[in-house]
């Protein structure tokens, strides 16, 4: 699935090592890195998606009606607490894509994670 473009708001299935770093995990997660980094790099930089919340104040609810396309098998949630970077080979399958105001959601939780002014 390498040769394909991934743009910011897809959700992937993809195989992500585990936070300890020992073995690997194959989940659904969300397409962060910008369209011009993932067409010119090998990686692509994902938030985990998980259906079982770890109650930070990072984590996003996602469900079926904040996606464009595509559907969730169930309702989840998305680790704004745990980016990752995987290789493209690593990504099996495309499986949907969130709306532009749920992308914003996620943007402005990561700016509060990592202090990030705007404007």
């Amino acid at each position: 699935m390498s040769s394909l473009n991934f743009e910011p708001g897809e959700i992937v299935v993809a195989q992500i090592l585990y936070s300890e770093q020992i073995g690997i995990k194959t989940r659904p997660a969300l397409v962060v890195s910008n369209a011009k980094y993932n067409k010119d790099s090998e990686d692509v930089i994902l938030l985990k998606i998980t259906s079982k919340s770890k109650q930070t104040k990072y984590d996003i609810e996602l469900t079926n009606s904040d996606l464009v396309n595509g559907e969730l098998a169930k309702e989840s949630m998305i680790m704004a607490d745990n980016p990752v970077t995987t290789y493209k080979e690593m990504i099996t399958t495309k499986i949907g894509k969130i709306s532009k105001e749920k992308l914003n959601q996620v943007k402005e939780k990561l700016a509060e994670l990592f202090e990030i002014k705007k404007g």
